[in-house]
């Protein structure tokens, strides 16, 4: 049986959850269409009930009958004193987010040393027990939670802190933060204005008289009375929220206060913990200050050296850094002059060993392989077999796979490609022209950048390929994500992507996108124009700016310097509009030209990034923080990815050395779309030709895509393109194949829609497929709906390769073995980014006075 409490327990427990939305349909009001029954069943479990609430705009506060709640659209938090049992409240509360097609992304956990932890329900009865119980929940999320106890041995109370959160970084977070300030020994005067009894009648009363309403005058207060004694208020100042908490009789009186969500310069930490003291003048009290985003100078680094209070001295500080940056502070204070701690009632909790805390890891890490197993074979058909191909991702990036069931491709060979796409067609009588994309290549590559370029973090460009399985796995496994539109922005949004992991890289942006922006938190973006920083003053004051230079790569698939890029003289006077007006301009981005040529490029850009860097430091600005290297790195084109990472990293070495401090970004699209994907497409009509060309025998083919669809990369993208025939109409191909001269034309009427111009290829049967490699980059993403055909009517089969097979340098089988790739008709100068070995004049003269070409390759190769 458990017996009462000898005192009141006022320690509250504290659970903060943020979400992410799971898909498009996702509500923008998230948790705040969450019915009120369902709320009240969650407060149920956790033993409390609502007694008052207060709502503006941006969320809903409920005073309870054990301290607070507060509901954001993607964030619920949540405090209880006493012997509640909060977190039983948190399968019911992922159950019901889930309802509303939201995910957990993040979780903190915190509460002060419990005085009386023999009576605390499960599964409170202690820290051990709280951290098995949130691993089982959270420990899914990034590599598992992490778990701190602040304080000595031999000091009342500690502070315990688990946290967990989703793989990924911020980028320009606005610094705010969250204190929290537990109170014991009230002065008797201060405390007897909270018994009902000495005159004060009603909560607002009480909130004047006591000069509660100063601390934070900006504040809509929600305040309410217990009789015969107690007061219980939330405040609410658009995103920032503030709660207090009081039991004032003299034998265990206490108050708790906190602030959250307040940036430094809105308001000064040390100046109201002031005030707070000023209202409750308390014998002994603890602070733990925690800054969220990066930490900036008046946020929680810069109480890592002990707060100075007047009346008070300080007994006790630490620092915990905290994961992406943010960090936090626990001090202790006493009365100046005052008696010993009283714990003559007080058991507290016993600390453990860190090795006790590995073991709960371990058993909490067998239970969530366990729960991650059933899911993934419940999400995949009951099949076991993806998920022990995903096992040593991780839960997360193993479920965010899972979620679109990909087709187990072995090693992601072109011909386990091709046997895909063999059996997919005869299996389904296909006919529409359909994509194929590798997520297991989308891993490796995200591994090969970071090995190749440890600093430099990437952020995908979603505009080009904003495919959502694609955006859903690079999330998971950690990049961020380089926007330029409303719509781009809330594609990613719906991966799950907080705003602090997105850029809004677009240097001229439309006023509602950019009011898109401020309305959910992207706060990094860029400029190159002073018309553009009026605009930014008027619209977004807030965000973080880097000015974009022009860096040009001669030799570039798509050039942009003509379009994007300020000048080096026009630099200083763009940084003095920008100081002049108030605007926080933290770094330089660049971009060298998409499916760049040239390491040199991307080293001279670094160089004049940092002249820039030094520039506004002379212009006494804030000292730059952020350089953004653009993209323009891919797979196999002119400029190999190892080279370009050599460069790079050599180039930061010297320009800016890690011990500056200085974070590194990238923006690459091609890099991780375009390898992973080809295109399928049917050949529905054949035309025979005769002799042309020096006597040779011609074959023009028609397939179901083209510079319409998905090949209008070879207008916009400059791209050139290869092709490999797929037999489905019957019979292999043999390896003396004769080979002709082939054009290969789009399903539209348009002459325009040419996609294969005099190309070497067997002859095809109408039923027969093409199937086009590396066609992920700049496809889909610009495809029209000319004529009637429609590039959305293109479906995507996601496939998932085992083994370290990476597109880099490769050639495509066939380049010397079992098929010749033609060039594109619009550029055939150009290898490409394919790594495709196409044909040279003299061979394909050789060829001509032959009539025929033949086929040397392995056997592997022989499968047509």
């Amino acid at each position: 049986m458990m017996l009462p409490a000898p005192g009141f327990e006022g320690f509250e427990k504290r659970l903060e959850v943020e979400f992410s939305p799971a898909s498009a349909a996702c509500s923008p009001r998230g948790l705040r269409n969450m019915p009120r029954a369902k709320i009240d069943e969650l407060l149920t479990l956790a033993e409390c009930t609502i007694v008052s609430q207060l709502s503006n705009e941006l969320f809903d506060s409920y005073v309870l009958s054990e301290s607070s709640l507060f509901i954001h659209p993607f964030k619920l938090v949540i405090k209880t004193c006493g012997t509640t049992a909060l977190l039983k409240a948190v399968p019911t509360l992922l159950k019901h987010a889930a309802e509303l097609d939201l995910k957990e992304h993040r979780v903190k956990y915190t509460r002060g040393t419990f005085n009386f932890p023999a009576v605390q329900p499960y599964p409170h009865g202690s820290f051990a027990q709280e951290i098995e119980f949130l691993e089982q929940h959270f420990g899914h999320l990034g590599a598992g939670g992490k778990a701190y106890v602040l304080g000595a041995p031999d000091q009342f109370p500690n502070w315990h802190v688990y946290e967990a959160a989703s793989s990924g970084n911020q980028a320009g977070a606005e610094p705010t933060f969250t204190l929290e300030m537990c109170m014991q020994k009230l002065d008797s005067t201060k405390a007897a204005q909270f018994f009902k009894a000495a005159g004060f009648a009603d909560a607002k009363a009480m909130t004047v008289a006591s000069g509660i309403d100063t601390i934070l005058p900006g504040s809509e207060i929600d305040a309410f009375d217990f009789e015969p004694c107690g007061y219980s208020m939330n405040g609410i100042e658009n995103r920032a929220f503030s709660t207090i908490h009081i039991t004032p009789e003299d034998a265990f009186s206490y108050a708790s206060f906190e602030a959250s969500g307040y940036a430094p310069q809105e308001q000064s930490p040390h100046e109201m913990v002031q005030k707070v003291l000023g209202v409750f003048n308390p014998g002994r009290f603890s602070l733990a200050l925690s800054a969220d985003g990066k930490v900036g100078a008046a946020g929680a680094g810069a109480w890592g050296v002990s707060p100075a209070f007047a009346g008070y001295v300080c007994d006790g500080t630490i620092r915990q850094e905290m994961a992406f940056g943010a960090a936090l502070v626990f001090h202790t204070f006493k009365a100046v002059g005052s008696a010993p701690a009283e714990v003559e009632v007080c058991v507290p909790e016993p600390l453990f060993a860190d090795r006790e805390v590995e073991k709960l890891y371990a058993l909490a890490a067998k239970k969530r392989a366990a729960f991650a197993k059933e899911k993934l074979q419940k999400l995949h058909g009951g099949s076991g077999d993806l998920w022990e191909a995903l096992a040593p991702l991780g839960d997360e990036v193993a479920t965010a796979v899972a979620s679109f069931k990909p087709t187990l491709a072995s090693v992601g060979s072109p011909r386990d490609v091709d046997k895909y796409a063999q059996n997919f067609i005869k299996q389904n009588g296909q006919e529409a022209p359909f994509m194929m994309f590798d997520l297991g290549m989308v891993a490796r590559l995200y591994d090969a950048w970071t090995t190749t370029m440890p600093r430099v973090e990437p952020f995908y460009a979603v505009k080009c390929n904003g495919d959502p399985a694609l955006l859903a796995v690079l999330a998971a496994l950690g990049a961020n994500f380089d926007c330029a539109s409303l719509a781009e922005m809330q594609a990613v949004a719906a991966a799950g992507v907080g705003p602090e992991r997105i850029i809004y890289a677009n240097p001229c942006k439309l006023e509602s996108h950019l009011r898109h922006a401020v309305s959910t938190g992207v706060k990094l973006t860029v400029f190159d124009a002073e018309d553009e920083l009026y605009k930014i003053k008027k619209v977004h004051p807030g965000a973080e700016l880097l000015l974009r230079i022009r860096a040009d790569d001669v030799g570039a698939q798509c050039p942009l310097g003509s379009k994007y890029g300020a000048e080096f003289d026009e630099c200083e006077p763009l940084l003095r509009v920008a100081k002049r007006l108030g605007l926080s301009c933290v770094g330089v981005s660049f971009h060298v030209g998409s499916g760049a040529a040239s390491a040199q490029s991307f080293v001279e850009a670094i160089k004049a990034a940092k002249l820039v860097f030094e520039m506004a430091e002379g212009l006494g600005m804030p000292k730059m923080k952020v350089l953004d290297i653009g993209g323009g790195l891919s797979v196999g084109g002119k400029l190999t990815f190892s080279a370009a990472g050599a460069a790079i990293n050599k180039a930061l070495e010297k320009f800016f050395p890690e011990e500056e401090g200085v974070k590194v970004i990238a923006e690459p699209g091609r890099y991780f779309a375009e390898a992973p994907a080809t295109l399928a497409a049917l050949v529905f009509g054949r035309r025979l030709r005769g002799l042309r060309h020096a006597h040779t025998k011609a074959n023009e083919y028609y397939i179901n895509d083209g510079v319409y669809g998905s090949m209008n990369c070879l207008l916009y993208d400059h791209a050139t393109i290869s092709a490999r025939p797929l037999r489905v109409s019957g019979g292999l191909r043999l390896l003396d194949e004769k080979m002709y001269r082939s054009t290969v034309f789009g399903p539209t009427c348009d002459g325009l829609d040419q996609v294969l111009t005099d190309v070497w290829l067997p002859k095809l049967e109408v039923g027969d497929w093409l199937l086009f490699p590396n066609m992920g980059a700049y496809t889909l993403a610009a495809g029209t709906s000319f004529n009637g055909f429609a590039t959305s009517d293109i479906k995507t089969h996601y496939l998932w390769s085992e083994g370290d097979r990476l597109p880099f340098g490769e050639e495509e089988p066939g380049s010397d073995s079992d098929s010749h790739f033609g060039d594109a008709a619009m550029d055939s100068s150009d290898t490409g980014s394919d790594g495709g070995e196409f044909q040279s004049e003299g061979e394909a003269a050789k060829e001509e006075s032959d009539e025929t070409a033949s086929l040397s390759g392995s056997d592997d190769d022989a499968y047509y």
